[in-house]
């Protein structure tokens, strides 16, 4: 639905926080745990983590301000359902958009780890973003699906933007 920027903007930074958050502490367990491509003898690695977070944080948030991207996963979602399927709908919705959001940040906080911190070859980006893709897919879905409709209702609420109506 049509939002003022600042809205747009609110919304974004308060859902990415969330998806920062969760896909940040799903990569690195899954390097520490199961994949073991980091060393775990140390434990969680708190630097990585935080690194991670600000950087994914900022490029969703971005990506969260382009609004031909959630119009991608509208009219996606038009061809397939409508707007008064409610949970199918908004399920609908966010595959595009979450598959957008994985690919780039799975592949980018991938690329960052393994080759800026980690100094590894290029290639070593790639497979470990082929190696993440899917449990990241799932935990952004998730919590995009959950949480994007009560954060723009916050959003809109901050920011003095009424949802339009719907007829």
């Amino acid at each position: 639905m049509p939002m003022k920027t600042s809205t747009r903007f609110v919304k974004a930074a308060i859902l990415n926080t969330c998806v920062a958050l969760v896909l940040c502490t799903l990569c690195e367990y899954l390097a520490l745990y199961v994949f073991k491509t980091a060393d775990a003898s140390n434990g969680w690695i708190w630097p990585m983590f935080f690194i991670n977070f600000v950087f994914s944080w900022c490029i969703a948030t971005i990506l969260g301000m382009i609004p031909q991207i959630v119009d991608f996963g509208f009219n996606w979602a038009m061809k397939r359902s409508n707007p008064s399927e409610g949970a199918k709908f908004g399920l609908l919705v966010n595959v595009p958009i979450n598959t957008i959001y994985s690919v780039i940040l799975g592949y980018l906080v991938g690329a960052l780890d393994a080759c800026v911190l980690g100094g590894a070859p290029f290639i070593a980006s790639v497979f470990g973003f082929f190696q993440n893709i899917i449990p990241v897919w799932i935990a952004c879905f998730i919590v995009t699906f959950l949480l994007n409709g009560p954060i723009e209702g916050l959003a809109r609420k901050l920011c003095n933007d009424p949802a339009p109506q719907m007829h």
